[in-house]
């Protein structure tokens, strides 16, 4: 994934616009955004993040 994205943007990790329908982003529970993985991050990440908010 890291490589068909980096074709299309060689910059695409410091791009905010959401390149894949992958994208992840992690909700607090007042629904604020704490937190956007694009879809070559590590699931180990999100899951310590989503672990750290509970």
């Amino acid at each position: 994934m890291g490589l068909m994205l980096s074709k299309i943007d060689r910059d695409y990790k410091n791009n905010p616009d959401i390149k894949w329908n992958f994208t992840k982003f992690v909700i607090d529970r007042k629904g604020n955004v704490v937190a956007r993985f694009e879809p070559t991050a590590k699931m180990e990440l999100v899951k310590k993040c989503v672990e750290g908010l509970l």
